[in-house]
């Protein structure tokens, strides 16, 4: 730990000493790294775990030499494919439909039960999330409404995707990881990431601490409004650190216009800089829509994707460095 510890700070150093500048300052903000599965719905969901279950019990009762289940797949192939076709989805036949899909998928896995046959460990697995599909499922169609589902599952591929509410307009629920960025001087850290739902203005402190044990020091710290709470106030002036937060109460006359234009410059750095790194990262690093299979896959992908981008902007400046240098030679 000691050896990597100083082979991450030689690197930081080189950095600040030759190619960054003010890393006193640092800038905060959460996003959502997609995965790229579609939509989920209760009635897909269901439907994908009565195919996978199907073709199990006919490849156990294949190996078995016995004839084909006669489980009326075919029919509710049919309901399932004249359901999604009706343009205008009720509640009223959604909740019909998840409820034939719930007792269908029961009856493959009573049925599946009968035939001890040896299965994979891919496909136990595979069982083993069907069976928690079900009763989370059960638990929606036929349970209370006002008791929340914890550790929802919405795809069957990718059990270990939670759905995030974002509150945007156009997608007020993501599906994949979500990530607390740190950026100093346009060089983007993953202060944190977790594929479930968390609260960024409770990794405000620890983004600070990162920035410290990177770089040394942090005077000033931009941050969206939702990190303004009282704990992170009440630190940031016990740091002496300077933030964009909008004061409260009552201010000196002769610190308000100071701090109101040092509140607007570290307001608008991190709304053009950070926020526009977010793009640059989902639309040329391969970030938009992550395709990776695995939860582990997954994260690297984000990860060599955001060095990338930080490696590329390095590249820029020692670049223009090395011009700067032959014009004054």
């Amino acid at each position: 730990m000691r050896g990597q510890f100083d082979v991450e700070l030689v690197g930081q150093l080189a950095w600040n000493i030759h190619y960054m500048k003010d890393t006193n300052i640092g800038m905060q903000d959460a996003t959502c790294y997609e995965s790229r599965i579609e939509y989920p719905t209760d009635v897909k969901l269901l439907w994908k775990c009565c195919e996978q279950v199907h073709d199990i019990l006919q490849d156990v009762r294949n190996k078995l030499r016995l004839r084909k289940s006669r489980c009326r797949f075919s029919k509710r192939n049919q309901e399932y494919l004249s359901y999604q076709k009706t343009r205008k989805k009720t509640r009223r036949k959604e909740k019909k439909m998840r409820k034939k899909l719930l007792k269908f998928l029961l009856r493959l896995l009573m049925l599946l039960e009968k035939h001890p046959c040896g299965l994979s460990l891919r496909k136990i697995a595979r069982l083993t999330t069907i069976f928690k599909i079900y009763k989370q499922q059960h638990q929606k169609a036929y349970g209370s409404n006002s008791e929340p589902i914890k550790d929802r599952i919405v795809s069957l591929s990718k059990p270990y995707i939670r759905p995030i509410v974002r509150g945007k307009e156009v997608k007020p629920v993501e599906f994949g990881a979500k990530v607390n960025k740190l950026q100093v001087d346009g060089i983007s850290f993953i202060e944190h990431i977790s594929f479930d739902a968390f609260n960024e203005c409770t990794r405000y402190k620890e983004g600070i601490y990162l920035q410290r044990k990177l770089f040394g020091k942090c005077t000033h710290q931009s941050a969206d409004a939702i990190y303004a709470t009282n704990e992170n106030r009440r630190y940031s002036s016990g740091q002496n650190i300077h933030t964009n937060f909008i004061a409260k109460g009552k201010q000196k006359m002769q610190y308000i216009q100071q701090a109101e234009i040092l509140r607007k410059e570290l307001g608008k750095e991190r709304a053009t800089v950070l926020e526009g790194s977010f793009g640059n990262e989902k639309n040329h690093y391969l970030l938009q829509k992550v395709n990776a299979r695995n939860q582990y896959t997954e994260t690297c992908w984000i990860f060599f994707g955001m060095m990338t981008a930080n490696a590329s902007i390095i590249a820029n400046r020692m670049q223009q460095a090395q011009q700067q240098c032959a014009r004054a030679a």
